[in-house]
């Protein structure tokens, strides 16, 4: 499947209460010591309350989590190795990504520049989810004729309509387990709430070792310094002083808010949920 689809789709592969669980309190600890190596989306300063699309690092000890133990649990080198003609393999990202009661809808993109099988996504859900689209490896050649400007790795014209015949739409449930090439194009897709746990890793042909806490990179570990942190994350990392709490953001934010309450009535629905059952996102123009 991996060589041919570029994917493999293993149902119930795991019970994802405990992991999903511990998800949650990940989220909410985040939420209190405002952890900052996190992407965040379209947030507008409800208070004591940040609008994660995904956390980095949810395995340190600062978030009081224990995921790296329940990932150690899965064996996911097994599935890997299984799959691929890998000898060893080396885990180089774990994210929890979340959506909190919004749609969400990425560009097309590769997360890796070639489609060899030397990089794969590992998707552990811990929710059911539909709409996760990825263009399966034997139509890279005709995606390529067709369409040139998605052959290669970038962002620049990720919101072209592809015909559905070029990919697959993935529907899941909680406790499956998706693995895709890397360099595939896929796109994100998801209305409504989501959880799963996103994990990158590649071939490791020097050091071999099948124990998840070794083959993880340094800076996935639990006790990982902040200064190592900060040096992977320069790029995915959530400043406060000026995200949050800048006048400019914050006009910025009732710009979109104003956007996003299109047509009003929406707005009014919002204003008379008292009890806020759900977040503003719920009640949106393009929700």
């Amino acid at each position: 499947m991996l060589e041919i689809e570029g994917f493999v789709l293993k149902k119930n592969f795991f019970n994802p209460n405990k992991i999903l669980k511990e998800c949650n309190e990940i989220l909410k600890n985040a939420q209190k010591i405002k952890w900052k190596y996190a992407k965040v989306y379209h947030n507008i300063f409800i208070r004591n309350f940040i609008n994660y699309f995904s956390i980095r690092y949810p395995g340190h000890k600062l978030l009081k989590s224990n995921l790296n133990n329940h990932l150690a649990d899965l064996d996911l080198q097994k599935i890997v190795l299984n799959h691929t003609k890998w000898k060893n393999l080396r885990i180089t990202q774990i994210e929890l990504q979340h959506n909190h009661k919004y749609n969400y809808q990425s560009t097309w993109h590769r997360d890796a520049i070639n489609a060899n099988l030397e990089n794969l996504v590992i998707i552990l859900y811990l929710t059911d989810e539909r709409g996760f689209r990825l263009v399966k490896k034997y139509n890279e050649k005709k995606l390529s004729d067709n369409y040139p400007l998605l052959a290669k790795k970038n962002y620049k014209n990720g919101y072209i309509k592809l015909p559905k015949s070029y990919y697959h739409e993935f529907d899941v449930k909680a406790g499956d387990i998706l693995l895709f090439d890397a360099g595939l194009l896929h796109q994100g897709f998801v209305k409504g709430k989501r959880s799963h746990i996103f994990i990158r890793c590649r071939e490791e042909k020097y050091h071999e070792s099948k124990n998840f806490y070794e083959v993880i990179d340094k800076h996935l570990r639990s006790d990982a310094s902040i200064e190592l942190l900060e040096d992977n994350s320069k790029t995915d990392t959530y400043n406060y002083n000026i995200n949050y709490f800048s006048l400019l953001k914050r006009i910025q934010s009732l710009i979109f808010l104003i956007f996003y309450f299109i047509p009003i009535h929406k707005f009014l629905r919002f204003i008379k949920d008292r009890k806020k059952k759900f977040i503003h996102f719920h009640y949106t123009f393009f929700q």
